[in-house]
């Protein structure tokens, strides 16, 4: 186990051979209901149906899913017409986003790579998502200014991560997870832009993912655009 003084690409690698295990063992290991491919807004959840709103306003462009799991955000962008990256550390989550796009009759590139050190073109991503990836990265700062360095201006970026207010279960505990405070350096990284969503969601009930006793999290979860000319 990984402990906060080990560098980095100990963690990472912890982080990988733990979901190359939950990819392998499971047909689906997220988004296991019905909705996970439909694209519209009323049968998701508040949060990914003003994604999924705000996404189809900004179709088409290119976008960049930074910890892309088994792909439903990279397939359903897709669908909305968008020329997706997606950024996946495990190598078997990677062939399940190949496959389930192929599935879903669309186009996506697949990057098995770290979101710490994976090669981003400058300016080019209109919509960027860190949909339950940031809170396995301690670094969360660098890893900010990455994806800023890649954002063309006006670029959207959506954010949803654990945050401190709900002690981690212990099956999360068992893979390095770094909750991020509320009010913390993720929201301060924000500040600047335009703000479309900020809610904090504390306590909620989790039953989906498969071999996992029911526990709760707390999330952050924010939505902000780039102002035009900003850095």
């Amino acid at each position: 186990m990984s402990t906060a003084t080990e560098p980095d690409e100990t963690y990472v690698a912890d982080v990988c051979e733990f979901f190359d295990r939950q990819y392998a063992a499971h047909a689906r290991y997220w988004w296991r209901g019905e909705n996970r491919y439909r694209l519209e807004p009323d049968l998701h959840t508040p949060f990914n149906a003003l994604v999924l709103k705000i996404a189809a306003s900004h179709a088409p462009g290119r976008a960049l899913d930074l910890g892309a799991g088994e792909g439903a955000d990279t397939i359903r962008l897709a669908k909305l017409g968008y020329d997706v990256d997606a950024v996946e550390l495990s190598s078997v989550a990677c062939q399940k986003i190949e496959d389930f796009a192929r599935q879903e009759k669309v186009a996506v590139t697949v990057l098995n790579e770290s979101i710490l050190d994976v090669a981003l073109e400058e300016g080019a991503y209109n919509l960027v998502l860190f949909n339950g990836s940031l809170h396995y990265i301690r670094d969360k700062s660098a890893v900010l200014e990455r994806a800023l360095s890649a954002s063309a201006p006006g670029a959207v970026h959506v954010v949803a991560l654990f945050s401190t207010a709900t002690a981690l279960s212990a099956e999360h505990s068992a893979v390095p997870v770094f909750p991020e405070p509320e009010g913390g350096g993720v929201e301060l990284f924000y500040r600047n832009w335009d703000i479309r969503l900020l809610t904090y969601e504390r306590d909620q009930p989790e039953h989906s993912h498969p071999g996992f006793a029911p526990h709760a999290h707390s999330y952050i979860k924010l939505i902000a655009q780039r102002p035009e000319g900003h850095r």
